[in-house]
């Protein structure tokens, strides 16, 4: 008897180190990333008419948006002149105040935004190789990658955009119908 409780103690240990061995799935991603504004870049006011859509389901509002040296400010409207929604991402974080009761990916439509209309060089150092990023820009398409695998595909036209979010299954279409530049 002593000798099957060794043996089944042998096994026993065999099995759970077994599993420790054995790579676990790793966490997906929390979202996008919210990069930091632009240094020494000028002021921008962009007025958009942004669509949400997510399988059936279409949410549109009216989108202003300031991006500046300090901070990347976006208020969203509903068709009827309402704030629903209010985003701040600064040196002291990301606010939201969401007054519509509906859940959505705010922080992760700044970012989507912020990916469409920041430089080259500030996208790839908010989503660095070492991190597992993949960034693809050329003056049309703009495709972001985590792990090898297509998150974000961004398709520009004159002033429309249309971005699909495949890691969360949904599409943005953004019309800019005014873009302001403010002097420093």
């Amino acid at each position: 008897m002593p000798y099957l409780i060794r043996i089944f103690l042998l096994l026993s240990l065999v099995v759970l180190t077994g599993c420790s061995v054995v790579p676990t799935a790793e966490k997906p991603i929390d979202g996008l990333i919210l990069l930091t504004p632009v240094k020494g870049a000028n002021t921008q006011v962009l007025k958009q008419k942004v669509t949400l859509k997510k399988y059936t389901q279409a949410k549109q509002f009216l989108a202003v948006t300031r991006f500046s040296a300090q901070e990347t400010k976006l208020v969203a409207l509903l068709p009827t002149g309402q704030i629903f929604l209010y985003l701040v991402h600064d040196e002291n974080g990301f606010e939201e105040k969401n007054e519509s009761g509906i859940a959505l990916p705010s922080k992760d439509i700044l970012a989507m935004i912020q990916f469409t209309f920041w430089p080259e060089l500030n996208i790839k150092l908010g989503y660095p190789e070492s991190q597992g990023w993949q960034v693809e820009i050329t003056p049309n398409t703009r495709n972001l990658y985590y792990k090898k695998t297509l998150l974000l595909e961004v398709k520009i036209e004159s002033k429309n955009v249309s971005i699909i979010h495949h890691g969360d299954h949904y599409n943005v279409d953004i019309h800019t119908f005014d873009q302001e530049v403010l002097p420093l």
